[in-house]
């Protein structure tokens, strides 16, 4: 069965709550709807008649609102190219959708703020593109957490991407490096970003010249990461405890460039028993939190701990 609405004119430039979906609909027609500018939390959720979803004729949608295809275990393919319009986006947008395996953003252009969950736990996305993402400037929480799958992200549309909540990537297990070259607005990122991403090498922080704080977790339990450099973080203030916890893998830290980091929390490098060089000739690092094999490092003689109560 084929949904369809024919009554664009009548709710031109209003919104519309469709609701969770009909599962004896199997495909949709938006040809109707052409004036639609707002729909309302819930649409299209746990939708699991349909495995593409596909948005053309909804020219002049701007916002949707939470659970939009959240938990839409059919859906391989989403084609958000029609959506040309598109601001602002709820919580749990396409979140739970375990077996999408195409997500085509390219026409979102104008799209600004995302909230919470977004596409959360799609196991079997291998790929995403962010270049059409041109305008994006906030996400919520747990963007892309638990995509076990994602082998790669283009981030070269996200050059005024400025704040991400909690958990983005956390938990891509198959991803082995992200380029952030594009990212060149980025200042702040929430609690375990790329945190448990077991196969992950090389992180590339050119982009990332004016990140200025960093949560808790950030590249913990990233067991193959061998050596990072962050030379070009000239910015970066503050990160959180559990900063490259339990990396196993790592040999080599090169922090000369970090030229403002003041302050980092408890347990930094803790686990990380095949470290040999740790590199902060800057000593422009004030205050650390519980120290484990730090300060025995010959160029981390001028950093000062601080023990937490």
């Amino acid at each position: 069965m084929t949904l369809k609405w024919k009554c664009g004119k009548a709710i031109s430039g209003q919104s519309l709550a469709i609701g969770s979906a009909d599962n004896r609909v199997t495909a949709l027609d938006f040809t109707g709807l052409s004036q639609l500018a707002a729909v309302g939390d819930g649409w299209l959720q746990d939708w699991t008649s349909c495995d593409a979803a596909d948005f053309t004729g909804l020219a002049q949608l701007a916002t949707v609102g939470h659970s939009w295809l959240c938990g839409g275990t059919s859906l391989t393919a989403l084609d958000c190219t029609g959506l040309a319009k598109l601001v602002t986006v709820g919580d749990d947008w396409v979140s739970g959708c375990t077996s999408l395996t195409t997500a085509d953003f390219t026409g979102l252009t104008q799209l600004a703020t995302v909230g919470h969950y977004w596409l959360l736990g799609c196991t079997r996305l291998a790929a995403l593109d962010c270049a059409g993402l041109i305008q994006l400037a906030h996400v919520g929480s747990c963007w892309l957490l638990g995509c076990s799958g994602l082998q790669a992200l283009n981030c070269t549309g996200l050059a005024r991407l400025a704040t991400v909540g909690d958990g983005w990537l956390r938990g891509c297990t198959s991803l082995t490096h992200v380029d952030f070259k594009g990212v060149t607005q980025l200042a702040t990122v929430g609690h375990y970003w790329l945190f448990g991403c077991t196969k992950f090498t090389a992180l590339d922080c050119t982009g990332l010249a004016r990140l200025a704080k960093v949560g808790d977790g950030w590249l913990s339990c990233c067991n193959s990461l061998t050596a990072v450099d962050f030379t070009a973080l000239g910015q970066l203030v503050t990160v959180g405890h559990d900063w490259l916890c339990s990396c196993t893998g790592l040999t080599a830290l090169d922090c000369t460039g970090m030229t403002r980091l003041a302050s980092v929390g408890d347990d930094w490098l803790r686990g990380c028993t095949s470290v040999t060089a740790v590199d902060f000739s800057a000593r422009q690092l004030a205050t650390v939190g519980h120290l484990v094999a730090l300060l025995r490092e010959p160029n981390a003689g001028g950093l000062h701990a601080t023990r937490n109560a």
